[in-house]
């Protein structure tokens, strides 16, 4: 029966075919020579995607010793791929895959007959959690005793990729802080009105507090990605981190001409959780809404109870393109060009990783975009531990 897909053709080789494909390049003792001598990544497929062949340094990659396993998937497939399952069709057929860098160098290459490089995310689901990859992919047609394939190669660049992205990010959001700082005091240098000072000085309290936040955050972020971090978990007030929340980018850039709220039916929880990860999650949250609304919008913060759960949310008017939907939480993708990609990245890290919490959003035309984070209640006994000493 002929598989439905959304993208790619989704029809695969029978098993007898896949074998005997391999079985030809196995034996073809320069294929298989070469192709093992390669330090890169590489697997053989055939016209329907699926692998065939691989070298010795897909299995490293893979982390497995048994290339039979491989044969007959497709690369989504091989690594997990989260989005690999969402279609009966397998890799390359859902929605979300006409973005997928891969699948779309083998097409174009299959199409075209010459090679295609092109940059995948992929985000893969290993040993009960989700790895996010950066992938350089190179597509090149490869012709074998009258048959017709595709040779994949594959470079790991999310180290090089998320270095580059948090360097850009610290440096840019550190320079700011430190322009404003440098800024307050030279007024102060020159001014003999007291209150003015008194006001400056303030500032700089808060400029400073801005500035060790930041690098307090960007250090979080590396340390989670190492799985290194190890989160602080106590017992908070939902409305006390909404109202910080808030206070932190109030008087930011991004909020000006724009009107912040805390929904008027939100809920006065404890939770259990790690107060500074949690408004770092938070916090970037409502600067991707700020940056998405418009002057004069209103971008709305909310809690709700959820059984043994609290749904913090935060929504704005605009809303989001499909290819954007599809790609939102992979690690280097950015709306906002080039140096930015880790704010959507980190809310879904943080808080699925070490919060033991979920996330999503939800976008349309018709009700604007809302990301929402589901964290942990507090034990009663620590609400009553929390309530005593308060």
């Amino acid at each position: 029966m002929k598989k439905f897909t959304s993208f790619a053709p989704a029809s695969r080789a029978t098993d007898k075919i896949i074998k005997a494909d391999h079985d030809h390049l196995n034996n073809a003792e320069y294929v298989k020579t070469v192709i093992d001598a390669l330090p890169e990544v590489v697997a053989i497929l055939n016209k329907e995607r699926q692998i065939v062949f691989g070298n010795d340094a897909l299995l490293n990659f893979l982390g497995i010793v048994d290339e039979e396993s491989l044969l007959g998937l497709r690369p989504g497939e091989a690594v997990n791929c989260i989005n690999a399952g969402l279609s009966e069709g397998g890799c390359g057929t859902s929605d979300k895959c006409r973005y997928c860098g891969a699948v779309n160098a083998i097409l174009e290459s299959q199409e075209s007959q010459k090679k295609v490089t092109k940059e995948c995310r992929i985000t893969a689901h290993k040993n009960g959690k989700n790895e996010f990859l950066d992938l350089l992919v190179t597509s090149s047609p490869f012709a074998f005793k009258g048959k017709s394939y595709s040779i994949l190669s594959i470079d790991d660049i999310s180290d090089a990729k998320r270095r580059s992205m948090l360097e850009k990010i610290f440096f840019h959001d550190v320079i700011n802080i430190a322009g404003g700082l440098k800024g307050i005091t030279d007024i102060l240098l020159v001014t003999s009105n007291r209150q003015d000072t008194t006001e400056y000085i303030k500032l700089i309290n808060k400029m400073g507090k801005e500035l060790l936040e930041e690098i307090m955050s960007q250090r979080a972020l590396t340390f989670a990605e190492s799985g290194d971090l190890e989160p602080n978990f106590m017992n908070i007030s939902t409305a006390l981190v909404l109202k910080e929340t808030i206070a932190y980018l109030s008087h930011h850039t991004i909020s000006k001409g724009k009107n912040i709220l805390i929904s008027e039916n939100a809920v006065s929880e404890i939770i259990s959780s790690d107060e500074v990860l949690l408004k770092r999650v938070l916090i970037n949250m409502l600067k991707n809404a700020l940056e998405a609304s418009k002057a004069g919008d209103t971008v709305i913060l909310n809690c709700e109870n959820d059984n043994d759960f609290v749904i913090f949310t935060i929504k704005n008017k605009s809303f989001m393109s499909a290819k954007v939907k599809a790609q939102v939480f992979q690690r280097s993708f950015s709306t906002k060009g080039e140096g930015h990609g880790l704010g959507t990245y980190s809310i879904k890290l943080l808080t699925e990783r070490y919060l033991k919490g979920t996330t999503g959003f939800t976008s349309s035309a018709e009700n604007g975009t809302e990301f929402f984070v589901r964290i942990p209640l507090a034990k009663a006994d620590g609400i009553e531990k929390l309530i005593s000493n308060s």
